[in-house]
């Protein structure tokens, strides 16, 4: 796995820490938790972290053609998102 995901990973534990007010503490957060089914967000929460992230790492995410459905992990949100291009 490269820095790059590790490091959007970690991006993504900490923006649900936030969310869930402290209740999924960031260093809880592993690669594996599925988003919604195991770290309990709902469809705003989602986006609230895929936006910030977006922010944050400067790129926009480009979403033709994404299957939502197969972006159920931590791990697959870091992997999609470090393949985004940069924001223009």
């Amino acid at each position: 796995m490269s820095d790059r995901i590790q490091m959007i990973q970690q991006m993504i534990a900490q923006q649900i820490e936030e969310i869930s007010l402290g209740q999924s503490p960031a260093s809880t957060i592993e690669p594996q938790h599925r988003l919604i089914a195991d770290l309990n967000l709902d469809s705003l929460d989602y986006a609230t972290v895929l936006l910030a992230c977006e922010n944050e790492l400067g790129i926009k995410v480009q979403e033709d053609g994404v299957d939502w459905a197969q972006l159920q992990s931590v791990a697959q949100l870091a992997e999609f998102l470090a393949n985004q291009p940069a924001r223009k």
